[in-house]
């Protein structure tokens, strides 16, 4: 029955009972009585319909002839109408790996499921990038955070070896990286610790004011990537061959970059970002149809990378 609908779904021009047959690789008589459930099903209502609905006076059982074509009407939707926040779709995903599913299912339950999850921040968590599982934490570190977070008050933690007491802002999953990272203040500066490196975190007495105004979202929206470092203006030109440019829109939507098409066809991207090492990788993935034109010591760090390219292939 899965087959049925995801051949459905593939078809939006419907597709006839022997040919679903044909495709899920079962005898018609197989075919036909999945149908019949499928449409008379009262628990999951399927939205089926066929190309003999309209007349009045046809039997029930002309609906499931071999030539009758079988369409659905959720064809053209590509989002499930389910909302979850965060405490749920953590559940939900942590159920997954239960289901006798193929792994490709699971993964695309996954992606769908974290793609509300791209933009929003709820209960200071933040998902940044692209759509990837999420990697569990063990222990009661959020709760911890959370809790630190929303009686403001400040924690102490081990990271790397050391201790520090920092101002509790968030926490951030970059799935890029598929790792989680603390977002913290330390005096003035406010920085990401990676979690897997944090040790015995405990909540203190003291008190701190949390930044009025501070988003997480806002915070992350110039870093390309989790790198520190100054804020750079950029400008890269990158050319009208294959899918450069939908991936090149693609990649920034959620950015406030500028795009500006020009007059050969190419678009010239500009914007502010933080990660020279991630940003310049980015870059590099779309070899020749990519020109860094500032700033200038962008391009000479993008040269020493081609350079040290080729020398692989001499």
């Amino acid at each position: 029955m899965g087959k049925i609908m995801a051949l459905l779904e593939a078809h939006p021009e419907g597709l006839t009972g022997r040919t679903l047959a044909n495709g899920c690789g079962v005898p018609w008589g197989t075919m036909k009585q999945d149908l019949k459930v499928l449409a008379s099903s009262i628990e999951n209502t399927f939205p089926l319909y066929t190309d003999h609905d309209e007349g009045n006076d046809n039997d029930e059982e002309d609906l499931f002839q071999p030539e009758v074509k079988w369409f659905m009407a959720a064809a053209e939707k590509r989002y499930t109408p389910v909302y979850l926040n965060v405490r749920e779709a953590v559940g939900v995903l942590g159920m997954l790996d239960f289901l006798q599913e193929e792994n490709a299912l699971k993964e695309r339950l996954r992606q769908k499921i974290l793609s509300g999850f791209d933009v929003e921040e709820e209960n200071f968590r933040y998902i940044k990038g692209g759509l990837t599982p999420l990697e569990p934490i063990n222990g009661n570190t959020f709760p911890l955070i959370e809790s630190a977070i929303s009686k403001n008050k400040r924690v102490s933690l081990e990271f790397n070896g050391r201790g520090i007491t920092v101002d509790p802002l968030g926490i951030v999953y970059y799935s890029r990286l598929r790792c989680w990272y603390f977002v913290a203040r330390q005096g003035e500066t406010v920085k990401t610790y990676h979690l897997k490196n944090i040790r015995e975190v405990n909540v203190t007495n003291e008190s701190f004011v949390y930044p009025e105004g501070f988003s997480l979202k806002s915070w992350l929206g110039p870093r390309w990537g989790m790198e520190y470092g100054d804020l750079i203006r950029v400008k890269v030109r990158f050319s009208n061959r294959s899918q450069t440019l939908a991936k090149v829109r693609k990649d920034v939507a959620h950015r406030t970059s500028q795009l500006t098409t020009l007059e050969d066809g190419s678009i010239l991207f500009e914007d502010e970002i933080i990660g020279v090492n991630e940003f310049l990788t980015w870059v590099l993935g779309f070899g020749s149809a990519a020109e860094i034109l500032e700033p200038e010591e962008f391009r000479e760090l993008m040269l020493n990378r081609i350079c040290e390219t080729m020398g692989n292939y001499s």
